[in-house]
This record gives C-alpha cells, structure tokens and sequence, in this order.
C-alpha cells in the first residue's frame, strides 16, 4: 500500500510483526501509521520518527535513553507506548495503544465546549503530564494536538520524548557536522518556553509549565478567524482572558511567566488550583452522586474536589476542608478491611514519616478514614528507573525509622509495599495504610513481590522483609527474583550485606528488630555523605569518576597485558640465542679438553 503526497508515491514502512493499515498523519519529523499487533489482533498506532532525525546524535541520544522508560509510563492520562524500535530502514518508532477520538486541536476549532468539560480535559492532562514529571520524563512539546480524547471523555497525552531535535546546516557537506551542529526544539510556535529559544538542553519540567499554560489560554480562549487582523485576534483573546474567573486568569499567567523561577515549579500546585476552581465540577454526574452517597455524612464540612480512586470495595476522593481549605483524603473500605484498633492507634501518633489521619466514621458496612493529602505520588511510580544512591539511602532510612516509630508503639504495617509510600515533596516519603486488615484482603501478584514467601507469622520481622524487599527494589531497579539494572557507582557492601539479610527467608536470620536496622543505615548513611565531602563531588559526580576510575583501570590493564604480550616474541627470541651461545661455549670447552 502507498501514499500519494503532493505528486511524490511514499510506500508504507514494514514492520516485522505489524500489519500496516492505513497513514492516518504526518508532519515534518514523524508519520503516524494505523496499525494491527498480528500476534494479538489488536489494533495500535505506530509513529515513524524522521529518519533523518535520528541520525543526529542528540535526537538519537534521547529516543534510546528516553525510550525505555516512557514505554513503563503507566497512568489512565497518558497514551500508553507498547513497544519501540528501530526498522530495518534505520527508522525509529514507536507503537502506541490506538485511541478512537479527536485531538484537542480540532475539538477546540470544530466545537463549542463546555466550560465544565473544559476544566475535565485540563485537570486530566494536568495529571497525566505531573505523573511523568515525578518520575523525571519532561515532554517537550506540549501543545493541543498532543494531547487526545477518547470516545469516552478521557484525555491522554502523546508523544513523550518525540520532540528531539533537528540539525542545522548540510551534513553530506561537513563531515564533522554531527559534532559541531546546532539544535533547535521542533514544535508549534508560541508553545516554546523563552529559555528553549537559543538552547534546547535547557529543557526542564517548568518548560514544560510554560507550554501548558500556553495550552491552558488556547483551551479557555478561542482564535479568531484567521482573516481577522493581528489586532483584531490580540483584543478577542484579551477579551475572552479578561472573562475567565479571577483564579485561572492567575493560574495561566503564572505558568507563562517569562522568567521560569516566577513560575509554578510544580504541576502538582497548577493540578490542585484548577480543582480548586472546578470544585467537582468536572466529574461525571454518576460519579458524583456515588461520591455524595459515600461521604454524605461528611458533606457540611467538606466539599469534593476529585475521585482518585472508584475501585469496588475501595474509594478515595480528594476533599476540602470548608473552614480553613485544607486538602484532605478520605477513604471508604469494608469495615472488614480495616483494622479499627490501628486506625485510632496511628490517628493518637505523630510521626514525619507516617502519614497523619484525622478522623474515623462507620457508614454502614464501611469504615470511612479521613487522612493527610500527601500530593507527590508513590514509591512505585519512581521506580521504573535506577534511583541515586544517595537518595536510597535517605529514603530507606526514612521508612525505616517510620516502622522502628510503629514498632516501639506496639503496631505493625504487614502490608509494606512501594504503593503505599506515598512522597509528600521530593525530599519526604510516609507511610499509609496501616490500618489494613492483612487476613480479610488477599494477596495480589504486586504484594508478592513484597511479603515473605509462605506462610510466616506476623512479627516486627516480617515487615523488616518488606523493608528489604523495597530498599532492594530502589537499588537495582527490579524486584526481587527479576534481572536488576547494574549500578555505575559501587555499592557500599554495608548496604548489600543488610538487605540480603533483611530478605533473607528464614526471619531468624533476619535482623531482630528496626531498630538495629535504622543504626545500620544511619552509619552508611553518615560514611557515604563523607565520601562526597571528601571528594567536594555530589552523587552524580561520584557516579562519573566511579565510572571514569573503572575506565582507567580497563585501559591500564589491557596496556600492560599488551606489553606482555608484544615483549613475549621479544624475551623469546633473547632466550633462544642465550641457548645457542652457551651450547657453542659448551662445545668449544669439550673440544678443548679433548684435545
């Protein structure tokens, strides 16, 4: 099959193990082809990026570092990446779940949108786009046409890490073209954060705020005609600005702030203002009302501002408080999953690494328990890459002295796994969901990776194992029992000796308590910090001349091994004629003697 473009036949890529259907768009770096997964008859999308492109090295760079990790990205607001590659063409691709829908760029030209509807698809991409900058994916090219609804209302972002950079100047000429070249970022005009224009490295998550403030004015405030003049389209969308509500007029002037420090640094702070704004409004009707039959023993002092989660026996929305606008959580569960005795036990406790809960209330055959609003996601979305050493130093220590807190305080977690972590900044992790019930919910293939194997009495040892479990996961990048990443930097032994005897299965052999494992980790912790003093380098630093210290001694070894090996014919050679000149010595002597 082909595609005719202006006069010129373009035939369709082939792909081993894809059935190319249809071209269904194109633009100046990628064509976007539907497809069908033969070996399970699904339908996907696959984009070919710009062969071209993928010879500068930069753009090459990013798609192989990049790819690996936005193809876990996993979150309902994102368009999910099944597979990538590169064609036997040199063409690099990647293959997406197929969405039926329409872009936001031909929603907001072909119809009038609700203002309702409008704040959804904000908040929703808000989300998607914060998921992703958590665990350190910066888009790039945030505009309208990246991001799709489906059939269903769900918006998705696409195109994570695909808007790589193009080289100036003919490369068949200069033969050094890759190495000296300029790169400027391919996107829409007028998207571009200001500090993007002359630089594309400095492409950093408040960037990416700058675009979608931009996408936020071109959401709420519609072009003109393209006939109107510049004047003309400059007062209509002042106009429409000026008639936004107060609070989103500030939200988007924040984010396109020129200087990036003067920006929201977050889209965690932007996500929480704009649901601020929409008080619920943008949740569907049925939602709602389920939202207000679950919590409507709570509705005069809170108000609903999302649903987070809408699973059968687990529901968790986001509130505020109407006296003073505090975020908080509520969950509803069985009263048989929740242990009521821990629930009050950790609601009387404070500690900075356990998550603070406020209030409990019964509604019929479900416990409701109102806690913090801890807004910076879990542990196990941060694990899809190698997490710094440092930081999984500070972070184990962290849990760990949460758990010795419960532990003197008589109450075990016995459910410990990277989900319910939950990090309240970048610096902060706490522990949630103590007051589950471990007999009363089964065991999911996720827990497994977490909990003791078999059946083992539950005892301060048995969350020690999980701690392992997790501590192992953050340092190799892999559960246990999976193939972990290799680390560029050595790892203490110290760390290595304490986790294996942490997951180790017989719990006699584990340590006794937290306690003994919270000193263990503060004396790495304190030697490793030592270490980056010493060397005035931070933990990146260290990783590279780790890195460069194993390179030099590669590049010694093979040196010396080729010496010895260039001077062996040499010291060969010698010796043969030391053997000739003393077997002539000997035969003149005996000659000597003979005569």
């Amino acid at each position: 099959m082909t595609t005719i473009i202006k006069n010129k036949v373009q035939k369709h890529p082939i792909l081993n193990g894809y059935k190319i259907n249809h071209e269904i768009g194109a633009g100046g770096m990628a064509r976007v082809f539907d497809a069908t997964q033969i070996s399970l008859n699904r339908p996907v999308a696959i984009k070919f990026l710009s062969s071209e492109l993928y010879a500068h090295s930069e753009a090459r760079e990013l798609f192989e570092k990049e790819s690996l990790i936005i193809a876990q990205l996993n979150h309902p607001n994102i368009v999910h990446v099944i597979d990538k590659g590169v064609s036997e063409e040199s063409i690099p691709y990647f293959v997406m779940e197929k969405i039926e829908g329409i872009d936001l760029d031909e929603l907001i030209e072909g119809a009038q949108v609700p203002f309702e509807k409008k704040m959804d698809i904000a908040i929703q991409s808000c989300k998607g786009l914060d998921y992703a900058h958590k665990i350190g994916i910066i888009h790039r090219d945030i505009k309208p046409a990246n991001i799709i609804i489906s059939q269903h209302g769900v918006a998705k972002v696409l195109d994570f890490g695909i808007a790589l950079a193009e080289e100036k100047g003919d490369s068949r000429t200069n033969e050094n073209s890759d190495r000296n070249a300029t790169t400027s970022i391919i996107g829409s005009q007028g998207f571009i954060a200001p500090e993007q224009l002359n630089d594309y490295a400095k492409a950093t998550v408040v960037s990416d705020i700058y675009s979608f403030g931009v996408l936020l004015q071109r959401l709420f405030c519609t072009l003109p005609d393209a006939s109107n003049s510049q004047k003309n389209k400059t007062d209509s969308l002042s106009s429409q600005f000026n008639k936004l509500p107060k609070e989103l007029q500030l939200i988007i002037s924040q984010c396109v702030n020129p200087d990036p420090t003067k920006r929201y640094q977050s889209l965690t702070d932007v996500r929480n203002k704009l649901l601020e704004i929409s008080q619920g409004s943008h949740i569907t009707k049925s939602k709602l009302e389920q939202a207000s039959e679950d919590t409507k023993d709570l509705s005069d002092q809170f108000k609903l501002l999302d649903i987070l989660s809408n699973k059968k026996h687990k529901r968790v929305y986001l509130f505020q408080k109407k006296s003073n606008s505090q975020l908080l959580i509520i969950k509803k569960r069985r009263t048989q999953d929740i242990n009521l005795h821990v629930t009050k036990l950790v609601s009387s406790l404070k500690h900075p690494n356990i998550a603070r809960i406020y209030a409990t209330a019964k509604s019929g055959e479900h416990n409701i328990v109102v806690s913090e609003y801890l807004s910076g996601g879990s542990l196990s979305s941060r694990l899809i890459s190698l997490i710094p050493l440092e930081q999984v130093l500070n972070l184990s220590t962290q849990i760990c002295s949460a758990l010795t807190f419960a532990h003197n305080n008589k109450f075990l977690h016995t459910r410990l796994t990277p989900n319910n972590l939950i990090f309240a900044n970048d610096k902060t992790i706490k522990l949630t969901d103590f007051s589950l019930n471990n007999e009363s919910i089964s065991k999911s293939s996720e827990l497994s990776d977490y909990l003791p194997p078999g059946k083992q009495a539950i005892s301060e040892r048995y969350d020690l194992y999980s701690l392992g479990a997790i501590m192992y996961h953050m340092l190799y990048s892999a559960p246990i029992n999976s193939k972990k990443l290799e680390r560029k930097e050595k790892t203490p032994f110290r760390l290595e000796r304490l986790i294996d005897s942490l997951i180790a299965i017989d719990p006699v052999n584990r340590p006794e308590n937290a306690q003994e494992v919270l000193n263990t980790l503060k004396k790495i912790n304190r030697r490793d910090k030592k270490q980056r003093k010493s060397s005035g380098l931070n933990s990146e630093e260290i990783d590279s001349e780790n890195e460069k210290s194993i390179t030099e001694k590669k590049k010694r070894k093979n040196k010396k091994q080729n010496q010895l090996n260039s001077s062996e014919p040499n010291s060969q050679k010698w010796l043969i004629i030391a053997l000739a000149v003393s077997v002539t010595i000997i035969l003149i002597l005996t000659i000597k003697i003979i005569l």
